[in-house]
């Protein structure tokens, strides 16, 4: 009965997890109507450390990080936060929120690939699944079910989208390690202060913090919103997933994630839901579930 329990409420943080990481994208977009795309992400993820520090604090968890992990935890956050958010920022700035929730959910594939090349064997399910999720990509991209719309002009969004799908599937990959050896949320507070710290001064050699002066109450409300909540408290959820459901099934409720950010953009921020954009939507989440199934798989093989 306890274990039920757990896994109920397991689920149902997941649920919302998904949710708030999914919010992130329109709340994100109105933003960027008046702020520049690094220093927006620069700004909110320096917030969202001191978020994460105080929870730390708060839970009486380790926080100092041992001499031999700064070099690692640096590097890490170069990926993980300085490229990943850097190209985020840029993406949603040239981009529809439905678009990026929906690419970036090609993280899947791009962990894929990267367990191959560490020298996993991916069956070909795997393949197809990745095959799949990039050409439901490029059907979201396209926007359309009569005619081709694509042009090179109108890459520059969903590329830099599935630069930051990498960086990210990266990140999570090397985080490995150290998330078993120092802890998941000590980890993601030090990468996140250190990948603030390093794109804060690169976007103030282009933009100003002038900017936070174009905020209006409400833009101020979605600035905070959008560092508190689906970095800091999201990121808590995924801890308490995976302590009472397991990678596997917390893996499921990320496929909710473009779901909830299509929803918002479209019901409360007037981001069109077009017919190809929703058919590219689930093309794309049937090969990342395809994907995900073939790594647990290859997973159990023994090697």
């Amino acid at each position: 009965m306890k274990e039920r329990s757990s896994r109920f409420t397991g689920d149902a943080v997941m649920v919302g997890t998904a949710m708030l990481m999914g919010s992130s994208y329109p709340f994100a977009k109105d933003v960027l109507g008046v702020m520049s795309p690094l220093l927006y992400s620069a700004s909110r993820y320096l917030v969202a450390s001191g978020f994460l520090f105080l929870v730390l604090a708060a839970m009486r968890r380790p926080i100092a990080l041992p001499t031999r992990d700064w070099v690692p935890m640096i590097l890490l956050s170069l990926i993980g936060v300085a490229l990943f958010q850097a190209c985020w920022g840029l993406a949603m700035a040239r981009s529809a929120p439905s678009v990026g929730s929906i690419v970036m959910t090609t993280t899947t594939a791009f962990s894929a690939i990267l367990a191959w090349l560490g020298g996993r064997r991916l069956p070909a399910l795997g393949w197809s699944g990745i095959a799949i999720a990039f050409l439901g990509v490029v059907l979201v991209v396209n926007n359309s079910l009569s005619r081709i719309t694509l042009s090179l002009g109108g890459l520059d969004g969903t590329l830099i989208w599935m630069l930051a799908a990498f960086a990210w599937a990266l990140y999570v990959d090397r985080c490995a390690p150290y998330n078993l050896r120092l802890g998941a949320l000590r980890v993601m507070a030090w990468t996140t202060l250190f990948g603030s710290l390093v794109l804060l001064p690169v976007s103030l050699l282009f933009d100003s913090l002038g900017e936070f002066a174009r905020l209006d109450g409400r833009l101020l409300g979605f600035w905070l919103y959008t560092a508190i909540f689906p970095v800091g408290v999201a990121f808590l959820g995924l801890t308490v997933g995976l302590d009472r459901l397991g990678v596997s099934r917390v893996m499921v409720y990320m496929y909710l994630i473009p779901v909830a950010g299509v929803g918002l953009s479209a019901a409360f921020f007037g981001d069109p839901l077009t017919a190809a954009r929703v058919l590219g939507g689930l093309i794309v989440l049937l090969g990342v579930i395809l994907t995900r199934v073939a790594l647990d798989r290859a997973a159990r093989v023994p090697v």
